[in-house]
């Protein structure tokens, strides 16, 4: 079901069943999470900059049949990844986009999520990507890097910006006439300044061979990887514990501007947190925690991380755009407020990222025993690594 459709369904029943929940702090909207290298995690720092670097992220998962292995381990180590780019010493800020392929006559051809900083969005996207249909061997994999490329809503090429797509899947392109040929797409792609990285899973023949070659003329990386997706998600005493905090970091959200629009934002944001925590994996909940604490842009519409990050302040906000609660209030009482929502969040960052590093010593002592990985998680990490350094993101 598309994340649109959920969301006008859930709308009524969330905001009945979730208000005695949420009253005391007025709604929730959550963020990312992750850890998977040992790293010093330092929390995020209130910024309005908008020239800070920036990665944004396309990938092109192929959902067939075979791929259940794979798309499980994205949905557990993808909120790993982002958090490792985020921690980086520039902090670069990161967007995701997504594109879910099959083939024609499968239930789709392509699903398509543009580019997002709305990170519970795109998981939660992610979440409802299930295996299924395929059997031909080929897919239309013209028309879903075509999608990445050309859809997706990227920004404007500059300084401080890469942009990266990952082509993910097991079997070869079908000849598609109507749709462009895959290594026109990739020369398109090189020529908006993009990265075109492939992740070959398992060994179908004729995959390789035109993986490898889009890779490199994408100016990216090939990586074979087994059918699974040999991705090794690592559960730890710590998990349970980041989730709560994760969950009380949500309950700070106040959503802000008119009616409609903050009634929306407090349904979506409620409406992810509910899903995530029914259904995410551990790992998945204990690395979004930690994304909580890095990241400096977790929510859309939220006054207090737009408070906190200086891009607006308490006094300038009409009255009639706060929420109900504090449109009762002066001005002064609305900044002690959300003065204290934003210590609230100062300490629950702290406690995370205090677990975080148990944690990450924890999953580091546990690797050594499992040894080298060469799993999806690994592959994107090594690339992101090459890749940001190349575009000067350090």
């Amino acid at each position: 079901m598309k994340r649109t459709t959920l969301h006008v369904l859930l709308t009524v029943v969330t905001l009945a069943a979730c208000t005695a929940t949420f009253a005391q702090s007025t709604t929730t909207r959550i963020t990312r999470t992750a850890t998977t290298t040992t790293t010093t995690t330092t929390t995020a720092k209130p910024i309005n900059d908008k020239s800070r670097d920036t990665l944004e992220l396309v990938f092109v998962l192929d959902t067939t049949g075979s791929m259940g292995g794979l798309i499980d381990g994205a949905k557990q180590r993808i909120w790993g990844i982002i958090n490792e780019v985020m921690q980086k010493p520039s902090k670069p800020r990161v967007r995701v986009g997504l594109v879910a392929y099959r083939d024609i006559g499968d239930e789709y051809v392509t699903k398509l999520l543009p580019i997002t900083e709305d990170l519970d969005k795109a998981y939660t996207t992610l979440m409802d990507y299930q295996a299924g249909g395929g059997g031909d061997t080929p897919e239309n994999v013209r028309k879903a890097l075509a999608e990445g490329v050309r859809n997706a809503g990227w920004s404007k090429a500059g300084r401080g910006l890469a942009q990266i797509v990952f082509l993910v899947g097991d079997a070869p392109p079908q000849n598609y006439a109507q749709e462009p040929d895959v290594l026109v797409t990739t020369a398109e792609a090189v020529r908006k300044n993009m990265i075109v990285n492939t992740i070959q899973c398992g060994s179908i023949g004729g995959t390789k061979e035109i993986w490898q070659t889009i890779a490199l003329r994408g100016e990216g990386k090939y990586f074979a990887i087994a059918q699974d997706g040999g991705v090794q998600a690592i559960t730890t005493p710590f998990d349970a514990k980041l989730a709560e905090l994760a969950a009380k970091n949500g309950r700070t959200y106040l959503s802000y501007g008119e009616k409609k629009s903050r009634d929306a934002n407090t349904s979506l944001q409620m409406s992810a947190e509910m899903r995530i925590d029914g259904a995410a994996s551990a790992t998945a909940k204990a690395d979004r925690a930690v994304n909580k604490a890095v990241n400096s842009f977790q929510y859309d519409g939220d006054l207090v991380q737009d408070v906190e990050n200086e891009k607006i302040k308490v006094k300038d906000v009409k009255t009639e755009d706060l929420p109900e609660d504090l449109q009762k209030l002066s001005v002064s009482e609305r900044e002690k407020v959300i003065a204290g929502r934003i210590e609230e969040r100062k300490k629950i960052r702290a406690e995370i990222l205090e677990l975080s590093k148990q944690r990450d010593a924890y999953i580091t002592a546990e690797r050594k025993k499992l040894g080298q990985q060469n799993g999806f998680d690994t592959a994107v990490a090594q690339a992101l690594k090459e890749q940001l350094l190349k575009k000067g993101i350090k």
